[in-house]
């Protein structure tokens, strides 16, 4: 009862009834609690806290903003000549940059930060919430390709040339999902190796990070970049709709194909969860334990929180996001919030792509203080210890 009452762990309370035994009577009696013990539960909780360190906090709240009922993405795929605007230019001049308040001036994310309000948004972008999605890469785009749209491999403008110049469709499929790959004697992310890439010269790298053999005559010719566009669920109105259509329009780039996604759809068939794989799958499926930071951020763990990484997951300190909002007993959206406060407290590194860990703190209980604390108070209203 006692434990129920207060909201206390039954392992604290235990420790603080254990840590009386033999000792002289209760003392004061309240409502059948004993207060003189009050204020030792107070410092057997205070040693007992625990660091609680969490991977990729923020995503189950990112999650919830594409599935929640009533939501949609209306997406777009698009090309150009590759000849008349670098993929480069188009994420930072067309597209603009990921804060959308810093993004270039007549970029389409800067457009939506600074006429918000006209474009009826329920309220001012920011780097989450930024308005529009494009691929970061040709690559990236026919992976989306496949993932939004369920297009074929075989048949997807990009796909074709990939499998055409030798790489195999095993290989392929296997980077959709972003993995580390040799490339130069290191490993790292094929997106980031593609990043920001043309057509040609991206296919080309892809061939070299590949093993394949290959000519540089027999290399098909890709003069296209084709990206897949989605306008985020918070800024899905007729008026943001028409604002990138026209900027598209003003900047060479032919829309092929346009359409709507419902919440229902993205939910059941997990497409967010495949379009940000990296960063879901250590966030809800896979387990701190399976995972691998690179020793050289080991050590910056371990000289940030004062405990290596395999003494954290020795001890069971370290969960992924939703295993952390179940011992947390928090949602995504709240989960967020406490993962942002550690983040902006400077108690975050970032592992690796789609890879962040922060030390949390757990959200204290609503008596001020903390309860242990507040029963340290209340034993000594009472004369306790």
């Amino acid at each position: 009862m006692f434990a129920r009452t207060f909201r206390i762990g039954g392992q604290f309370l235990k420790k603080a009834v254990e840590s009386r035994a033999g000792r002289t009577s209760m003392g004061v009696i309240a409502g059948g609690v004993g207060l003189a013990m009050v204020a030792q539960y107070a410092e057997v909780a205070k040693a007992d806290e625990k660091p609680v360190f969490v991977i990729n906090g923020f995503y189950m709240s990112m999650r919830e903003k594409y599935t929640k009922p009533g939501k949609s993405i209306y997406f777009m795929t698009v090309e150009w000549p590759s000849a008349s605007l670098s993929w480069e230019d188009f994420r930072a001049k067309v597209l603009g940059g990921t804060d959308p308040s810093a993004a270039a001036a007549g970029s389409v994310r800067n457009d939506i930060y600074l006429n918000w309000e006209s474009l009826k948004l329920p309220g001012k972008p920011n780097v989450g919430d930024n308005g529009v999605h494009a691929s970061a890469s040709p690559f990236e785009g026919m992976c989306e390709r496949l993932n939004w749209l369920g297009a074929d491999l075989e048949s997807d403008y990009f796909g074709a040339a990939l499998l055409k110049a030798g790489i195999p469709k095993q290989t392929v499929l296997d980077w959709t999902i972003d993995p580390q790959v040799p490339f130069k004697g290191s490993k790292g992310s094929i997106f980031d190796f593609l990043e920001d890439m043309d057509a040609q010269p991206c296919l080309k790298k892809a061939l070299d990070i590949s093993g394949v053999s290959y000519n540089s005559w027999n290399i098909p010719s890709v003069d296209k970049n084709m990206a897949f566009v989605f306008i985020k669920p918070h800024a899905v109105t007729e008026e943001t709709k028409a604002l990138v259509k026209s900027k598209f329009g003003s900047s060479g780039i032919t829309i092929t194909k346009e359409g709507s996604l419902d919440a229902k759809t993205i939910d059941e068939k997990k497409l967010i969860d495949q379009h940000y794989y990296s960063i879901a799958n250590k966030a809800t499926l896979q387990k701190p334990k399976d995972l691998n930071p690179p020793a050289a951020k080991q050590e910056k763990f371990a000289e940030m929180f004062g405990i290596t990484w395999e003494k954290a997951l020795e001890d069971g300190l370290v969960y992924n996001a939703a295993d952390a909002c179940e011992k947390l007993g928090v949602d995504g959206t709240e989960m967020e919030k406490i993962f942002g406060a550690a983040k902006k407290a400077g108690n975050s590194i970032k592992f690796g792509g789609g890879f962040y860990c922060a030390k949390v703190e757990p959200p204290k209980p609503e008596s001020s203080g903390g309860v242990a604390a507040w029963f340290s108070n209340l034993a000594g209203l009472f004369g306790g210890k």
